[in-house]
């Protein structure tokens, strides 16, 4: 008996695994296994999806495929535009239900640039030239009310230039280009016809400012909310993500500490009003209880005894390695915050322009993209972008832990808690995590080598850390034969829904019996429900 008594368990305990996590709808586009991967957008239906691939013929031509999907993955045909000889996308953005790519000839600074705009309802496409604005490696590309944002740096200053794609003028934005200035974030604020630049000025060498500038679409000044004296002596802003305003109301949120030791202290909340008036709350491992969850209970019992006695002395409280937000979701009463604990474990090389700091890191306006990166690099090292594994990365990054906590618009923490990455390496430089809010479920979602990792609190409770996921198919008369691991993209769709895709190949059967394989380019929608969970003691 005891041994059908195991396998049972057995049973028991992967089925509930399994039900956890389900794959609900695929989509597949036909494509060679190393074809570029699509990049994917959020529209307001579903989303849309575009890649470039080498046409047929001994010549140097592209052409851009796209497909729209609703949120079953219901899809249009595949449409295709040629692309001019030579050029390849650099970047892209939505605006209203506009698509537009961002076209380069080469890879120098100086190479011939154009605009495509495909209409998504009629499916044309018109070009624009842009070839009169700055020499610059390219950071950020945005559209909004038909201008074209362009941030960049040239001659290791940031620059940011806006082209009227009606006029083809191009105005230039005053009073960033300047080696001591590094930008943070910048957000479209479409309900105003403006956008807004997050900046870090250093000053008198050792001292820095930030400012929160909005501008004009012809790049006026319209307020500068300049944070000067942020809060004790010495402690800085490391770095910061910047809220859409609500009821002439905004938010920025993010890490503090002394950047000139690489010392971080802990979260803060800055409040600022509709006069550019700004209050900061901070938040220290004193106020995280649960900051050490992600440790063995001899660790983290440890670790607060180290607090105890460092509040009990009146010593600082510091946070080992790189504390970095990575989002963060909004309710009326609350914040539900995310935070990244890493270290950099071999700084060889260099993943953005310049010298690598944690707290220059530009922060990508991804409201509509998923996982964008005008780097030429994708997650899990694939590129999508031109001159695919021509830009080298280097450095490898040591996850930690991740950190969630909800946050009291009244100033008050009202939970916190973490999870371990399990040593967890790479050398992809941007955030890969995804959080998921819904209701009082927090969701944390990636992908490792060729599964799904996930947690899940609820409450503020951990439910669950670190389930392993296979990847799986609808049709269950298929198999997976292989894989493209580098291909893989996880994302947060919407609720509980997340997205999947990546390049496999698949073995099925034909009409005659005959065992057959497709090479195909994959999205998946995938649901998630943590109440499904059963620990193994509740089974037994």
């Amino acid at each position: 008996m005891k041994p059908i008594f195991t396998i049972t368990l057995f049973i028991l305990v992967n089925f509930s695994l399994l039900a956890q996590v389900k794959f609900i709808e695929r989509f597949e586009v036909p494509s060679e296994f190393y074809q570029s991967n699509f990049e994917i957008a959020r529209s307001d239906d579903g989303i849309i999806a575009f890649r470039t691939i080498p046409e047929k013929g001994l010549n140097s031509r592209r052409k851009l495929q796209y497909f729209t999907t609703n949120t079953s993955l219901d899809s249009t045909d595949l449409i295709e535009f040629p692309v001019k000889e030579g050029f390849d996308i650099l970047g892209y953005d939505l605006d209203d239900n506009f698509l537009f790519l961002l076209f380069q000839k080469g890879s120098s600074y100086n190479a011939d640039k154009y605009i495509f705009k495909i209409d998504l309802d009629t499916k044309r496409g018109l070009e624009f030239d842009a070839n009169n604005l700055l020499d610059m490696q390219l950071i950020e590309f945005l559209v909004e009310d038909d201008k074209a944002i362009f941030l960049g740096s040239t001659d290791k200053n940031p620059a940011l230039q806006i082209l009227d794609l009606k006029t083809s003028s191009v105005h230039t934005v005053q009073g960033i280009y300047n080696p001591s200035t590094q930008i943070l974030q910048l957000r479209k604020v479409p309900e105003y016809k403006e956008i807004e630049l997050v900046i870090s000025k250093e000053y008198n060498r050792r001292s820095k400012e930030i400012l929160i500038n909005t501008y004009d679409l012809e790049g006026n000044l319209m307020r500068e909310v300049k944070v000067q004296d942020f809060a004790q002596k010495d402690q800085e802003i490391m770095d910061a993500l910047l809220l859409p305003i609500n009821n002439y109301q905004q938010s920025m949120i993010g890490a503090f500490g002394i950047e000139r030791r690489s010392l971080y202290q802990g979260m803060y909340v800055m409040d600022i009003n509709e006069f550019g008036e700004y209050g900061v709350k901070l938040y220290t491992l004193e106020d995280f209880p649960n900051f050490y969850n992600y440790l063995e209970d001899k660790q983290k019992q440890k670790k607060q005894e180290e607090i105890l006695k460092d509040i009990e002395k009146g010593k600082e409280l510091n946070i080992s390695n790189i504390y970095s937000i990575r989002d963060v979701y909004t309710t009326p009463e609350a914040y539900y915050v995310y935070f990244d604990h890493y270290n950099i474990v071999n700084a060889r090389g260099s993943t953005r322009p310049g010298a690598y700091s944690p707290s220059s890191m530009y922060r990508y306006d991804r409201t509509r993209r998923m996982g964008y990166t005008p780097y030429f690099s994708d997650p899990f090292y694939q590129s999508t972008l031109p001159n695919n594994g021509s830009y080298q990365v280097t450095t490898e990054f040591h996850y930690i832990s991740s950190h969630f906590a909800k946050i009291a618009k009244a100033g008050n923490v009202i939970w916190d808690n973490s999870s371990s990455y399990g040593d967890f390496v790479t050398t992809y430089s941007d955030p890969f995590g995804e959080m998921a809010v819904v209701g009082e479920d927090v969701y944390h979602m990636y992908v490792e080598n060729l599964d799904i990792v996930a947690s899940y609190f609820k409450n503020g409770e951990k439910i669950f850390e670190n389930q392993y996921f296979e990847i799986e198919l609808i049709d269950e008369e298929e198999r997976i034969r292989d894989t493209d691991v580098e291909s893989l993209r996880l994302f947060h769709w919407y609720d509980r829904y997340f997205l999947l895709s990546g390049m496999q190949k698949i073995r099925f059967l034909s009409e005659d019996g005959k065992e057959e394989v497709r090479e195909v380019f994959f999205v998946s929608k995938i649901l998630i429900d943590g109440d499904l969970y059963q620990p193994e003691e509740a089974q037994d």
